[in-house]
């Protein structure tokens, strides 16, 4: 008779066990990526502005990032994805035409990371792509002015820190031989003394 009391106490431990942790169980689950528009594969034919990512409940918009990048390896993406409810969606510059990949990361409301990439077709239009070519050289031009003050800037200040970064430890190297050298020499004069 012991033996089923034995038995049936087991059972009603694993059975209130299971009560307890079965409601648990939803609250162990992770945000999903549930659509991207465009989709993973696809051809998109008209100009696009933005990338959107849809998931079965909401991320966390400061721990998201994508990178939309064209097959000419430049990253179109424009600024930070922003988040509203469970949509997540990055603005793209005018993308050239051809395979365009895309790189995501963001946080689940719970603190998990997701991640994923995957890549789809441009076939819009390409002259839209052109005015951005032209656009980086006529940025290009002004800013070798400040980058030529800013390198000017950084050689002296590295040249600073090398030299100070140098100096120091040989300082203190060069005291520490002449400190035993001296040590040393007093060491051996002062032994014969003793003799």
């Amino acid at each position: 008779m012991r033996p089923y009391v034995t038995l049936r106490a087991t059972l009603a431990a694993v059975a209130a066990l299971l009560v307890i942790l079965l409601p648990a169980r939803p609250a162990w689950a992770h945000a999903m990526l549930v659509k991207s528009d465009p989709a993973a594969g696809a051809t998109v034919t008209a100009p696009l502005t933005a990338v959107t990512f849809t998931f079965n409940e909401m991320v966390k918009q400061q721990f998201s990032t994508v990178v939309v990048t064209g097959a000419d390896g430049v990253s179109y993406s424009d600024g930070t994805p922003k988040s509203v409810d469970k949509t997540l969606t990055q603005p793209v510059k005018p993308l050239p035409p051809g395979a365009v990949k895309v790189v995501w990361r963001t946080v689940s409301g719970d603190g998990h990371p997701l991640e994923g990439q995957f890549t789809f077709t441009n076939a819009a239009p390409a002259p839209s792509s052109a005015a951005p070519s032209s656009a980086p050289p006529t940025s290009a031009a002004p800013a070798p002015p400040p980058s030529a003050t800013t390198g000017a800037a950084d050689p002296a200040s590295s040249s600073d820190d090398g030299g100070s970064g140098l100096l120091w430890p040989a300082s203190v190297a060069a005291a520490v031989v002449l400190v035993l050298v001296g040590g040393t020499l007093w060491w051996r004069r002062r032994a014969p003394g003793k003799g």
